[in-house]
């Protein structure tokens, strides 16, 4: 076990003043053994509450609030290197900075408030406008929950341009107005598809995703490898591997021992029922469920992995059971190196076999199943086709009906358990009232774009039982049912009204004079309409 499990009631979680948090290098909480006296005046009381990060030249540290900073995973500084000379050096560092600045009050922290393990939350991008809006919507809807650890987005390809303006506009949008723990990694162009000869024949964008994180595990600052190269410097930090087109509703988590908000599938709930830990450690991924069945059987495996890939021993229903897995992927750092690892080496193998979408995610499963690290699959990480199996639709169910669009637009799982992320990679409708990335214009976040139509609402209460596709006319009005609306209503009024906030949230931190707050852009008619 290589967890500390933070204590449940509040007597065994107040202070006694004797724990204290070193601000240790790159801004990773470390738990100092309390002494028989002596000056501590370099270290901070885990009374304090409230979170401050100061990042300068890559290396940040932080006061983290109480119980939860410091109780964390314990990793001692290096012999002879004190409190004073780790705080020397961080400051040394921010001083050196290329860009000063102050950073925003964030009292959320770096760790798992169950585990207390740092938590690194990350996602892949390119360098287009289009994952542009969506990584500042991503990062808002983690400032909005309270996400804990570090939100990294990885950018891979960029140009010389176009690194610097995404640089200066993380800094200038993300950094100083959002928080210190949202970072950008930058990585080189991944997406080439190369023949036998190494010539690049084509393109394949979702390489970006294998071999961006293993760049990120191998070189950012906050991660990295040991003086071997083989292993992670911090193994026991946890990586929850999203896409960009994620809306958080609650944050991510590697506990998933509450049975009021985590759903399993009927051929797993036995296996969630025993399992002890229901937390991740190593050896013991989880990941959302995803409807890839064990179709990664029926590829050469020899070819990809080997003749004696473990891969191969895999039976069909355990390969139906344990590795159809997608995003949120939730894994230690030291399985996800060794996933990342053997992820690149794969996915173009089966990219050669299957040059389709969703190579790179049967590629996942056969690193999994070949490293013989099944999964623990949850369904309610997600929600992302209205309806569909082995999702969270079970809690938006079991809202009622007319408070549906009301509560999606504001969510609060402390009143009804909600997914933790709304994956935006459909199109949704309710009668006029729609929503889809494709569709939502690449500079809704600037001064100038009006904020969305909002939907009215008592949409999905069962009054709107019928459906105009978008682009179509009123002959094409088509009926849906009570559930098809309630689903397709969260979707429309949570993203709408989440996408309303990050505009708001933008605009009254970037522009001058009086803030245009008007509503009139209509996602269904496809422009802006007069009020």
């Amino acid at each position: 076990m290589v967890v500390n499990r933070r204590p449940r009631s509040s007597a065994a979680a107040s202070s006694n003043g004797s724990d204290w948090v070193d601000l240790g290098a790159q801004g990773r909480p470390r738990r100092k053994r309390p002494s028989n006296g002596g000056g501590l005046c370099n270290f901070l009381p885990r009374s304090l509450i409230g979170t401050l990060i100061v990042l300068g030249g890559g290396c940040a540290f932080a006061f983290l609030s109480g119980m939860a900073a410091s109780r964390g995973r314990i990793r001692r500084p290096a012999q002879g290197a004190g409190p004073s000379s780790s705080m020397a050096a961080a400051s040394a560092r921010a001083l050196g900075a290329a860009r000063a600045r102050e950073a925003p009050l964030d009292p959320v922290g770096l760790v798992s408030p169950a585990t207390n393990a740092t938590i690194h939350i990350i996602f892949s991008t390119d360098c287009g406008s289009f994952q542009h809006w969506q990584s500042y919507l991503f990062f808002h809807s983690a400032l909005k929950v309270k996400q804990p650890g570090y939100v990294t987005r990885i950018a891979s390809g960029c140009t010389d341009e176009q690194l610097a303006e995404e640089k200066a506009w993380h800094e200038d949008h993300i950094q100083s107005k959002m928080s210190d723990r949202f970072r950008v990694h930058f990585t080189p162009h991944f997406s080439g598809v190369k023949d036998e000869e190494g010539n690049v024949k084509g393109d394949y964008k979702f390489f970006n995703k294998p071999f961006g994180l293993k760049h990120f595990l191998e070189e950012n600052d906050l991660l990295g490898l040991n003086a071997s190269g083989k292993q992670m410097k911090h193994p026991d930090d946890v990586i929850i591997l999203t896409d960009p087109d994620f809306l958080l509703l609650r944050p991510l988590t590697d506990d998933f021992s509450s049975v009021r908000e985590t759903l399993v599938g009927p051929r797993r709930k036995k296996i969630y029922q025993e399992k002890d830990p229901k937390i991740v450690t190593h050896g013991n991924p989880f990941a959302q469920t995803y409807g890839l069945g064990a179709q990664w059987r029926k590829f050469d495996l020899d070819a990809i992995a080997g003749p004696d890939s473990p891969a191969k021993a895999v039976d069909q229903p355990t390969a139906g059971i344990y590795y159809p897995a997608g995003p949120p992927y939730v894994v230690t750092a030291k399985d996800m190196y060794d996933i990342a690892v053997t992820w690149s080496e794969f996915a173009p193998r089966v990219h050669a076999q299957y040059p389709h979408l969703l190579a790179e995610m049967y590629a996942y499963c056969i690193a999994a199943a070949h490293l013989k690290l099944p999964h623990m699959l949850i369904d309610s990480m997600m929600v992302s086709s209205a309806g569909i199996g082995g999702e969270g639709w079970k809690l938006v169910k079991d809202i009622p009906a007319p408070e549906v669009c009301s509560f999606a637009s504001n969510p609060d799982h402390a009143v009804h358990p909600v997914p933790s992320v709304i994956h935006f990679c459909q199109r949704y409708h309710v009668d006029k009232f729609f929503f889809s990335k494709r569709k939502v214009p690449h500079k809704i976040f600037t001064c100038e774009h009006p904020l969305l139509v909002e939907p009215p609402m008592d949409l999905g209460s069962g009054k709107y039982l019928s459906v105009v596709p978008q682009g179509k006319s009123e002959k094409d009005r088509k009926e849906i049912t009570a559930e098809k609306e309630q689903n397709e209503a969260f979707m429309v009024c949570a993203l709408t009204r989440a996408t309303n906030d990050a505009m708001t949230f933008f605009k009254k931190n970037h522009c001058e004079g009086k803030v245009d707050t008007g509503k009139r852009y209509d996602m269904w008619a496809g422009k802006e309409v007069v009020a």
